[in-house]
């Protein structure tokens, strides 16, 4: 020991327990961001999968040929269910914000779209309520924040 120098050991375990306790912190919420990001990447997976089977044409707004709008009208109903389920998903706080705001833009963009719009049209006079939470964006003009309604 050095002369004139006394070590308060209870100060020093203080401390140390003090860093492991931020550093246990620290790990716990970069965990709960990646796990965070791997659920929102699940739902965009959801979105890929549908759209690989969406004609071309419809996805670029066009009208796709007759022979082809069942099967078209199908997935587009399954990608209306995937929107409502987002949609919740952001009122449940389950979604970031920025996340929320690309998938909002890309619902908005797609309902605009020749195909997408005869199918939603047909499910809200049809079937009302079937997807109340995309109806409610749809009200508002996809403006606002589900988590604030």
């Amino acid at each position: 020991m050095i002369k004139g120098l006394s070590v308060d050991w209870n100060s020093v375990v203080s401390v140390f327990t003090m860093l492991g306790v931020l550093v246990a912190a620290f790990q716990l919420r970069v965990s709960s961001k990646i796990a965070q990001s791997e659920f929102e990447d699940s739902i965009d997976q959801q979105y890929r999968e549908l759209a690989k089977g969406i004609p071309v044409d419809a996805l670029i707004g066009k009208e796709v040929p007759q022979d082809k709008k069942e099967f078209t009208r199908e997935l587009i109903y399954n990608y209306l269910d995937l929107c409502n389920e987002q949609i919740f998903l952001r009122k449940k706080g389950r979604v970031r914000i920025d996340t929320w705001i690309d998938w909002c833009s890309g619902i908005e963009s797609n309902l605009k779209k020749t195909e997408f719009q005869t199918v939603w049209a047909e499910v809200k006079s049809e079937a009302p309520q079937t997807f109340s939470f995309l109806e409610k964006l749809d009200a508002l003009g996809f403006a606002g924040d589900p988590k604030n309604w």
